[in-house]
């Protein structure tokens, strides 16, 4: 009697979904932090004062150079929010006080903080896009700085505001994109952005450039160092793009 040949084709089937699937993942986690370049490694600062002065002195140059500029951070994030105010004090130390500072309407940032950074302008940028390159291209002269969310300033999402904003200007502003960098692997839940294989609010290409940093970095850690009273600020920045910076913040 004949044995039955054995039917390979449902097995080879289950372990392809398998390697596409983990072909996925790699892609989601590996593939955006390829695109980045240490700028300044991680490091120990006693608060974000300090922080953003020694971002201003490794790109002194760059700065100086510089009039027009974005400022991304992850909203409801009250450090980074923090952060971003001592970064504009610092670039205006060197520059002189902006003209303009667009802030963008999403962030509901409410009248005290927008006084605070000195808003001239609200604008929606996701929608109004058009008309803030309007208002830079009007502008072309001053000294400008919007701020917003970092999946809209960030230059590793494709087709965001900073996207759409410089392919209508022609015009490449400095841009520091702000996210949070969790030290310990349970603070990964407290992460805004995710970094989702099945993404679908295209922001996962900054949720995976953070996470990732942070997981490839963080044995570098020195826990003593964080567990000290009072606890210094970890961070770093990467070169992400041109004129982009990614800076990682802890709580």
């Amino acid at each position: 009697m004949q044995k039955q040949k054995a039917n390979y084709k449902p097995l080879l089937f289950t372990l392809l979904l398998a390697l596409g699937a983990a072909a996925a993942v790699i892609y989601f986690m590996g593939g955006s932090s390829q695109t980045t370049v240490p700028k300044i490694k991680l490091s120990y600062f006693k608060d974000n004062v300090e922080f953003a002065s020694t971002i201003k002195e490794n790109l002194q140059s760059e700065i100086g150079k510089a009039k027009y500029f974005w400022i991304g951070y992850e909203p409801e994030k009250e450090n980074q929010y923090d952060l971003t105010n001592q970064i504009k004090l610092e670039i205006e130390k060197q520059n002189g006080a902006f003209d303009i500072v667009v802030i963008d309407q999403e962030l509901t940032l409410g009248e005290e903080k927008e006084k605070f950074l000195g808003k001239t302008h609200e604008i929606p940028l996701k929608e109004g896009y058009d008309d803030a390159a309007e208002l830079i291209k009007a502008n072309k002269d001053k000294k400008i700085l919007f701020i917003t969310a970092a999946i809209y300033s960030t230059n590793l999402i494709q087709n965001n505001p900073h996207g759409k904003i410089k392919e209508l200007t022609q015009l490449k502003p400095t841009v520091f994109s702000l996210g949070y960098f969790p030290a310990l692997t349970e603070e990964e839940g407290n992460t805004l952005f995710r970094c989702d294989t099945e993404d679908k609010t295209g922001t996962s290409p900054w949720g995976c450039a953070v996470i990732n940093k942070a997981r490839t970095i963080r044995r570098r850690i020195d826990l003593a160092k964080l567990k000290a009273t009072p606890a210094p600020r970890i961070g770093l920045m990467d070169i992400s793009g041109d004129n982009d910076y990614m800076v990682l913040v802890g709580k």
